[in-house]
């Protein structure tokens, strides 16, 4: 446990202390508060955002979309990096089970990438409230963040990060740039509306429902919600756990 844990705290604390992080999170935040600020011009654009619930599920689906895409990145060479360095065959010289290390990168990158996601709603949250040009009781803005972090950036959480670390870990990375391309191309084309929307959307499912409702589009389609849910923790659990089934993934296997 103790081995699985030194990883996990490896993982983090080296992450945190790249300068691609901060650079991903600080562009998200930029173009987030350009998109979302509470500016005369942006309350005339957008018909909602004298709401905090909206500006938190506007900031959760379209400009966390953006930092989860380049968190991808980051978090997809975790394993091809461990070949190519030998820091691999460094960890395998020592007492170390193949459970404990691909655990230990596993939740490593999950709360690499919840912990930025938690930042990057609570700092744009916090600047809506301060800049608001309208009174706002505090506790308006902590509920949809506190819904936000839980039933929207756990699960899409989990899945980015599980399937950005597992996935180049049994592929060619080339090949899940692809297929994470296309994936994303596709919900970055999605136009939301009234209807269910696709199980596969990472941001914008209907998950995000749970944080605000458009009052002119009544939705309350539960299996839709569900079916968002089990994608985004399920695909992440499914492709986290087929590492172990790998072979030759560790020592003589």
């Amino acid at each position: 446990m103790r081995k699985m844990i030194a990883i996990i705290r490896y993982e983090y604390k080296m992450q945190f202390e790249r300068l691609a992080t901060w650079g991903v999170l600080l562009a998200a935040t930029v173009f987030a508060l350009l998109d979302n600020y509470p500016s005369a011009s942006n309350l005339a654009r957008l018909e909602f955002l004298n709401e905090p619930a909206y500006f938190v599920y506007r900031t959760m689906s379209l400009n966390g979309f953006v930092l989860m895409f380049g968190l991808m990145f980051l978090l997809a060479e975790r394993f091809p990096l461990d070949h190519k360095t030998g820091m691999k065959l460094l960890l395998m010289s020592h007492a170390l089970q193949k459970r404990q290390y691909i655990l230990g990168k596993l939740l490593g990158g999950f709360l690499y990438a919840f912990s930025i996601l938690c930042i990057f709603l609570t700092l744009n949250t916090a600047v809506y409230f301060v800049a608001a040009p309208f009174p706002i009781p505090l506790l308006d803005c902590i509920v949809p963040l506190v819904k936000a972090i839980i039933v929207s950036a756990f699960p899409v959480s989990l899945f980015v990060s599980l399937c950005s670390v597992a996935l180049p870990g049994m592929i060619d990375i080339r090949l899940f740039y692809l297929f994470a391309a296309i994936l994303f191309g596709i919900n970055a084309a999605y136009v939301g509306s009234a209807n269910a929307a696709p199980f596969y959307m990472i941001t914008s499912g209907d998950l995000i429902r749970l944080i605000w409702v458009n009052p002119k589009w009544s939705f309350n389609d539960t299996g839709s919600i569900i079916a968002n849910g089990a994608f985004l923790m399920g695909s992440g659990l499914v492709f986290g756990s087929l590492l172990f089934l790998r072979h030759k993934f560790w020592r003589s296997e």
